[in-house]
Parts: structure tokens; C-alpha cells; sequence
């Protein structure tokens, strides 16, 4: 039993390990204002790739845009809405779910992603 059990926490310790974020929310700087902004900043690690961030963002487009400009290092990506309204932020938050994006980080600190919408971007 004692064996099964530190197997389950091993797996699970290595599982926390292994979750990147993958996500880093740029515009969070002395200034942001997350009431007037409707263009939001972000950079995705390399494990993205740029076919299935236009594939996802496709998905979207009544609700914002998404330029994407590849780096050295992963991704920049813009979001810009296309009506400044709830639905439209809300949505943002459907986009990294699809991209299967747990986390955001925010100033070195990951967050699941509905704390980081509330914080962020939902007015």
C-alpha cells in the first residue's frame, strides 16, 4: 500500500513539475489599466506553434483578432477586440483553453487562468 501511495504522489509531484505555463502576460507594468485596455499582450513559449495559434484564433474573430509574430524564443501574440464588451473578454479566456493553456504568468507568478481573467482583462 505504501508503495501505491508514493507512486500517486511521485506521479503527481512530477506532473506539477512538469506544468509550464507557457503563457507570460506582457502588459502587466505600472499604467495598465485593464478598464480601457482592448488590446492585450502576451508571449507563448515555443511548444506553440504559429498554425495552431491562426487555427484557434480562426475560431474567434467575431469577438478579437489575434496577431501572432514569431520570435527566437516563442511567440508574441497581440489580442485585440473587435467590440469592447464582457462576452468579447470573456472569450479570450476560451482561446488559451483551446490552446490548452492552464496558467498565465504575470510578474514571475502563474496563474490558473479565470484568476488571471478577473484579475486582468474582466472588468
Amino acid at each position: 500500500m505504501k508503495k501505491i501511495l508514493g507512486l500517486a504522489a511521485g506521479l503527481l509531484l512530477t506532473a506539477a513539475t512538469f506544468a509550464q505555463t507557457g503563457v507570460k502576460f506582457t502588459d502587466a507594468v505600472d499604467g495598465y489599466n485593464k478598464t480601457t485596455a482592448t488590446t492585450f499582450h502576451f508571449n507563448l513559449e515555443s511548444g506553440f506553434t504559429l498554425e495552431s495559434i491562426n487555427t484557434t484564433a480562426a475560431f474567434y474573430t467575431s469577438y478579437f483578432t489575434v496577431a501572432a509574430t514569431p520570435g527566437t524564443g516563442g511567440t508574441a501574440i497581440a489580442i485585440s477586440l473587435v467590440e469592447d464588451t464582457e462576452m468579447a473578454r470573456r472569450v479570450i479566456s476560451r482561446f488559451f483553453i483551446s490552446l490548452e493553456v492552464q496558467n498565465i504568468e504575470v510578474n514571475g507568478v502563474a496563474m490558473p487562468i479565470f484568476d488571471f481573467m478577473d484579475a486582468h482583462i474582466m472588468l
